[in-house]
């Protein structure tokens, strides 16, 4: 019976080394796009702060998706954050570069100072279509003041 708890544990651990060097060797292909921590200034009384555009000649890498072809037809553009109470708002502009209409959802994944995840996989999957060459505004707003940064992942609808 003890030979057998033996066999067990090793398998357990063998499985688990496996599935670690599976996983490393293709975390790169499921890196999610990642914007900035807000450089913005402390709220005073509660009021509102004046948005943090992101600067980058990349807006691409913010956008993560599985699909490489849907990369190719979604652009972002005009990623603005900023602080009312002590809790981060942003907002993306997505652009249809694609001559058919797409039909997505998004969702934001929210992160605080020490780059955890917060309430990881409870934020829902929001719908949105875009007609060719058009362009909309999503917004996001932090679950709580701990929210210091941010993710959004795309997918093509089903």
């Amino acid at each position: 019976m003890f030979n057998n708890y033996k066999n067990s544990n090793l398998k357990n651990v063998i499985i688990f080394f496996f599935l670690f060097i599976v996983c490393s060797l293709f975390a790169d292909k499921f890196a999610y796009a990642e914007i900035a921590e807000p450089k913005v200034g402390s709220v005073v009384g509660g009021s509102e702060q004046p948005s943090t555009t992101i600067n980058s000649g990349d807006y691409d890498s913010f956008i993560h998706c599985n699909d490489r072809k849907l990369k190719k037809k979604l652009k972002m553009c005009d990623v603005k954050m900023r602080t009312v109470g002590d809790v981060l708002q942003v907002s993306v502009t997505l652009i249809n570069v694609s001559k058919k209409t797409l039909n997505l959802h998004y969702k934001f994944m929210w992160f605080d100072k020490d780059n955890f995840e917060i309430r990881a996989d409870t934020f829902p999957w929001i719908p949105i279509t875009l007609h060719s060459k058009e362009q909309k505004s999503i917004q996001g707003v932090a679950p709580n003041p701990a929210a210091k940064s941010f993710k959004i992942k795309i997918s093509l609808a089903n």
